[in-house]
């Protein structure tokens, strides 16, 4: 029995050195475990960070006063992007119309501008392709949405503006909401076209957009611009001129039964152009019996001579028309209705058979045939 107790204690000290050992093999094992695993994870982490970063910014205010404040700073400042305007154009356009109302009216009355540098252009149906300060432009949106919704806060605006000298863009823009909301007011119409013509400031150094209230003149239909216009085209400004011929003659396009009568009745007016006024009359539609009258009335009068008579009757048939972008007025037929071709062949066989304008004859006979074919 003594012998065996040295041999219990090295069995038991051998087995205490195995479970020492079993032991801390485990913690290593578990130790490298953790550092493997650990790194895996960092990506995922960056991951997240990266797609918080590219969650755009929801808490910027993008209601269009906000807008309209920042657009402002940005213009003023020189830090607009490229597209920025147009995107804010964009914006206010598709925006909540009241609220776009609402925030454009309250910043025209404070009559804080900037400058946008783009060029006074026509787009589409008279709205502008390009506005050069920051209240054209608004201007513009606001008649456009206004235009819409029927509303009448643009043309309300526009009326209050007329009242005092901004600028010649600001005052077309405004005729055009005028017109937009209420195209029969064409006496209010009239009397501002013909304040803005006047106006020698804006006269005498033309902006892109003044050249616009010729067309607001044509959409008047008011005959008495007929001095107005002669005068211009007798003057030097070369750019005036060619504006105020072309709003003649679309204005007796648009009005050819006032404009015939108001040169009948006044007499000199156009004497001394004596050709521009034979294309005035060949506008009319003899089918019309009041125009067709105006026409004889003209070609029997004792002041015109035969040869402005001739040139009448030369492109009656087949007048010339102009065709432009517009900021207000319609554009013309492509063709002329088939009852003003109707109405022009018998009024020509009828002076003929009658003998109406005999000192005429040759250039009837040259248009009669002229219709035959």
């Amino acid at each position: 029995m003594k012998k065996s107790r040295p041999f219990v204690i090295l069995a038991l000290l051998f087995l205490l050195a195995a479970i020492g050992i079993w032991l801390n093999g485990r913690i290593k094992n578990r130790t490298t475990t953790v550092r493997q695993t650990a790194p895996e994870t960092r990506p995922e982490s960056a991951g997240a960070d990266n797609a918080k970063a590219a969650i755009p910014n929801t808490t910027q205010d993008l209601s269009p006063d906000a807008q309209l404040t920042r657009i402002l700073e940005k213009l003023r400042t020189g830090t607009l992007a490229p597209g920025e305007l147009d995107a804010f154009r964009r914006s206010l356009l598709t925006a909540d119309p009241a609220q776009a109302i609402a925030a454009i009216v309250k910043f025209l009355a404070t009559g804080q501008d900037a400058l946008t540098s783009e060029q006074f252009t026509l787009g589409k149906g008279g709205e502008l392709g390009g506005a050069p300060t920051l209240r054209v432009l608004l201007l513009d949106i606001l008649g456009r949405i206004c235009k819409t919704t029927k509303g009448s806060e643009a043309a309300t605006v526009a009326r209050d503006l007329l009242e005092k000298k901004t600028s010649a863009d600001e005052w077309v823009v405004a005729l055009r909401n005028v017109g937009w909301h209420s195209p029969n007011d064409r006496t209010f119409l009239a009397a501002k076209s013909r304040e803005m013509l006047h106006y020698q400031p804006w006269r005498q150094q033309p902006s892109s957009g003044f050249f616009e209230v010729f067309d607001v003149i044509v959409f008047s239909r008011d005959a008495t611009f007929v001095t107005d216009l002669a005068e211009i085209v007798r003057g030097e400004d070369k750019s005036l001129q060619r504006s105020a011929g072309m709003a003649l003659d679309r204005l007796a396009e648009m009005a050819p039964l006032d404009v015939m009568n108001f040169l009948n009745t006044n007499r000199v007016e156009l004497a001394d152009k004596p050709f521009l006024r034979a294309d005035y009359f060949s506008k009319a539609d003899l089918s019309q019996p009041p125009q067709r009258a105006a026409v004889e009335s003209y070609l029997g009068r004792l002041d015109v001579t035969e040869r402005e008579k001739s040139k009448l009757l030369a492109v009656l048939a087949s007048p010339g028309s102009f065709a432009a972008d517009t900021i207000l007025t319609e554009p013309p037929p492509a063709e002329d209705p088939p009852q003003r071709s109707a109405g022009l062949k018998q009024a020509v066989d009828d002076w003929l058979k009658t003998g109406r304008f005999p000192e005429l004859s040759p250039s009837l006979l040259q248009l009669q045939e002229r219709l035959a074919q």
